[in-house]
């Protein structure tokens, strides 16, 4: 279940922690957010053949965000601002000259849906003023996906270790069940007709290698897409009694076969091996802007700039988890990278002079993505404590 926790980490370099006062300063804040709600990357067609059950047709195409996604996001966005629109970080309504001068909104320009995400950021958190998404001009974002652009290597010896590792604290039975209620509701004769079809969830979970890059085969890899699938055709708003499952039943059939798509993560995207060939570019770029230094892989922040946002994926947000040691999940949404979900790290001055970093995470729950309304942020936001300090690296 959701774990809460309320310690801050300390800014060794400069300061102690201390708890805020009257007179605390927000300095600068890095937003990470995911993108909003999408169709499944691959064709119903493809979908079909890897289940072995036919999938609904959405209204885009594989891969796109829907205009339910783009105004559900529009929502958070909203509710982002205006919390801190109220910390003054974020200036007041209609100063657009400080914000323009403030503000960063960087996307991930490998995919039009976060592209269209940091648009919609760009928007909501500066209303009527000329703030504009930014994105790299080349075709992939080191930033985003450094082994997408060959500016990450993984060491393949250490990231069989982090397998090995996950394999022994994969959370059981919920993973395990999982796999079997899809399986059961998917193709129930998938693996008495073919044990190494990928219609058969029952197959162990490997690492194989593609053009240098690790990637997930086996039950799992099924298993945690049709689980998300599942979640994002719900939250669209669209029907799943073709799967036979009627809409009141639905949030917790879906609650209990997400372990699927969690242990999918569990299993890659959160080893500490692969987040940091991926993602470490990232990490370093959070801990520059942080630190007031120059961060080269964003070149559009300046000294001024006291908002970034990032732009991205479910993956970005993983990566985050495995080099800070974070971890988070919520009473109200299975899915702990779910889409518009956003990870803060604001950096506060007290009084004293002293400074520390705070890591927040906001979400919206699955009723709320389906029905397109933003969450009540202050309520729902979880304070988070990193295994080490965020301008750290891991050991």
């Amino acid at each position: 279940m959701m774990r809460r926790f309320s310690s801050l980490v300390c800014l060794l370099a400069l300061g102690a922690c201390a708890p805020q006062t009257q007179g605390d300063v927000l300095e600068k804040v890095v937003l990470l957010s995911r993108h909003g709600i999408r169709s499944p990357t691959q064709s119903p067609q493809d979908m079909e053949r890897r289940t072995g059950h036919a999938w609904p047709v959405w209204s885009v195409a594989p891969g796109e965000m829907t205009d339910h996604g783009a105004k559900t996001l529009a929502a958070m966005v909203q509710a982002v601002q205006e919390t801190y629109q109220k910390t003054g970080v974020l200036p007041a309504s209609g100063d657009c000259q400080t914000m323009e001068q403030e503000s960063v909104v960087w996307a991930d320009t490998a995919d039009h849906r976060t592209r269209q995400t940091g648009e919609i950021w760009a928007k909501g958190i500066a209303p009527e003023c000329a703030v504009k998404a930014q994105w790299a001009p080349t075709a992939a974002d080191p930033v985003f996906n450094a082994l997408g652009t060959q500016s990450g290597r993984v060491d393949s010896l250490a990231l069989r270790r982090d397998f090995e590792a996950a394999e022994r604290t994969l959370p059981e039975p919920a993973s395990t069940n999982a796999l079997k209620k899809l399986q059961a509701l998917l193709a129930p004769k998938g693996c008495l007709s073919d044990p190494a079809s990928p219609q058969c969830l029952a197959g162990p979970t490997k690492i194989e290698w593609k053009k240098g890059t690790p990637r997930l085969q086996g039950g799992f890899v099924t298993g945690g897409m049709a689980a998300e699938s599942l979640l994002l055709a719900y939250s669209e708003g669209l029907s799943l009694t073709d799967f036979g499952i009627t809409e009141r039943d639905a949030p917790a059939f879906i609650d209990a076969i997400m372990p699927a798509h969690e242990a999918e993560n569990h299993l890659l995207r959160r080893l500490p091996e692969y987040a940091r060939a991926r993602n470490s570019i990232m990490a370093e770029s959070i801990r520059a802007f942080l630190s007031d230094r120059s961060v080269p892989s964003i070149p559009s922040v300046l000294p001024s700039t006291k908002v970034l946002v990032l732009a991205g994926h479910d993956t970005n947000l993983a990566a985050m988890m495995a080099l800070f040691g974070l971890d988070w999940s919520f009473p109200d949404q299975p899915d702990s990278t779910a889409p518009n979900t956003v990870l803060a790290f604001e950096r506060w001055r007290h009084s004293d002079g002293t400074r520390d970093i705070r890591v927040r995470i906001f979400h919206q729950s699955l009723i709320e993505l389906r029905e397109g309304r933003a969450p009540d942020i202050e309520a729902s936001a979880i304070t988070l404590s990193p295994s080490w300090p965020v301008l750290a690296r891991q050991p």
